[in-house]
């Protein structure tokens, strides 16, 4: 007697009207949220990074929600019926938002780390060990280096190093990628940085002949000892952003259509178990 009651009062127009209503509120703030989201992109670029993806989640959730809520609309035989695939599908989507969260987080902080130490080469522990990194030029084995300093005081001067062959003739091709290259007989000089250092009341002298880096000095930061090269900077800035952009891209694809893939297959049920319902009611009358 309690279901025959409870169908009778059912209204088919009530329940569509209601439907629809609800799915139009849900929308309407999530859409809202993400905007606000996105505006939030120049403040911290993780936020519509994290925020979209759980609007997304939490719309769908939401919008079953106020379907269970309300046995007096759809009547208990529907929604006992809805129960399982909204469940099903609810993990799905709250799991799979989880993984992508996840990945995506990731991905940010990794580029944004790479960025702000974009300029970094290599850290130490003592400064000695990098001035021993920074001289080191690379040709030791083949050749006999004599360093001439002309000290001015500055924080960063000039210096010239000769070159001379162990054994054999000089390679100009050893030298490619140092400037003011000159030769001499069999001696070849070039020129290279130098640098005056202070570092807890101990004053340091050092110039950069490690042909990789030759651009590069040291940099005393918070206690941290860092070897910091300007010239590879705007370099790694570039491909972790291209990186980043990469990896958000993907992401994005792979949510949109692992989301569409878990909701609308739901959603055709449900607006078909609704409609039917609906149906049923107009017919009882």
């Amino acid at each position: 007697m309690g279901e025959e009651k409870e169908s009778a009062v059912l209204s088919g127009k009530r329940m569509r009207s209601y439907n629809a209503k609800k799915r139009a509120l849900v929308t309407a703030v999530a859409v809202v949220l993400s905007i606000v989201a996105l505006c939030f992109v120049n403040v911290n670029g993780a936020i519509p990074l994290i925020s979209v993806p759980i609007i997304i989640a939490a719309a769908f959730v939401i919008d079953k929600v106020f379907i269970f809520i309300r046995p007096d609309v759809y009547g208990k035989d529907m929604l006992k019926r809805g129960r399982t695939p909204v469940i099903a599908t609810s993990t799905v989507v709250a799991v799979f938002t989880a993984i992508c969260l996840f990945s995506g987080i990731v991905a940010y902080q990794l580029a944004r780390h790479t960025v702000q130490n974009a300029n970094l080469v290599k850290e130490f522990s003592t400064v000695d060990d990098a001035i021993d990194f920074l001289q080191k030029s690379g040709l030791e084995d083949k050749y006999a280096v004599t360093v001439h300093s002309n000290n001015n005081g500055q924080d960063e001067f000039r210096i010239t190093a000769d070159f001379t062959p162990k054994s054999g003739e000089y390679d100009l091709d050893d030298f490619d990628k140092y400037k003011n290259v000159e030769v001499n007989g069999n001696v070849v000089t070039v020129t290279a940085k130098a640098y005056n250092l202070e570092y807890n009341g101990e004053k340091f002298v050092y110039y950069v002949l490690n042909e990789r880096y030759l651009n590069a000095k040291i940099e005393v930061k918070d206690g941290a000892i860092n070897v910091v090269d300007s010239g590879q900077a705007l370099g790694n800035a570039i491909g972790a952003i291209f990186v980043i952009v990469a990896q958000l891209a993907i992401n994005i694809v792979v949510y949109s259509v692992g989301i569409i893939a878990a909701i609308v297959p739901s959603e055709i049920y449900f607006e078909k178990l609704i409609r039917n319902e609906a149906k049923k009611c107009d017919e009882a009358k």
